[in-house]
C-alpha cells in the first residue's frame, strides 16, 4: 500500500504537528519512520514524541557526518575524536535506543510483554460514533519496549 504525503500529514496534523523548527530534513527523517509505524499499527502520541526526537537526532548526524569529512580530521597521537566526531558520536547512541524502542521487532515486543499493542490507527477505518454511540474499543495505552530495572 502506498501512502502519500497527504496521509502522513493528515496523520501529523492529528497527533498534533511537526515542532516549528523542523526545516524539510528532519521531517523527511520523521516522515520516513512514520510510514513504517503507520503500516505496523504502532502510532499513538507518545511514540509521535519519539519520533520527533528520533529525526532531530538523524537530521543532526547527517549535518556532523557532512562536515567531518569536509573537516578531514584525523585522530591524534591519543586517539582521541574531533569535536565533531565527539558529537555525532552522541547522537549515535541516542539514536540506538530511539530505533531499538520505535522499530522493535515483534519476538522483541512479545518477549516484554507487548505482543498485541494497539492504537488510535484501528479507528481510522471504523466509522464515527453518533452522539450517545459508545464506540467500544478499548485502546491499549503505550508501553515502552524497556524493562524497569530493580533497585540498585
Amino acid at each position: 500500500m502506498h501512502h502519500t504525503g497527504t496521509d502522513i500529514q493528515k496523520l501529523v496534523d492529528l497527533l498534533g504537528g511537526w515542532p516549528p523548527h523542523f526545516d524539510e530534513v528532519e521531517r523527511a527523517h520523521g516522515e520516513s519512520i512514520l510510514r513504517y509505524l503507520k503500516r505496523e499499527k504502532r502510532i499513538d502520541e507518545p511514540v509521535f514524541g519519539q519520533v520527533v526526537r528520533y529525526a532531530v537526532h538523524r537530521a543532526a548526524f547527517d549535518r556532523l557526518s557532512v562536515l567531518i569529512v569536509e573537516e578531514g580530521f584525523e585522530a591524534t597521537e591519543g586517539n582521541y575524536l574531533s569535536g565533531l566526531s565527539q558529537q555525532r558520536s552522541s547522537h549515535i547512541n541516542q539514536l540506538k535506543a530511539l530505533e531499538k524502542e520505535l522499530l522493535g521487532t515483534p519476538y522483541i515486543r512479545a518477549k516484554v510483554g507487548d505482543s498485541t499493542q494497539t492504537s488510535f490507527m484501528d479507528q481510522f477505518d471504523d466509522h464515527v460514533p453518533k452522539d450517545g454511540e459508545h464506540g467500544g474499543k478499548v485502546i491499549t495505552p503505550f508501553r515502552p519496549l524497556t524493562r524497569k530495572r530493580g533497585p540498585s
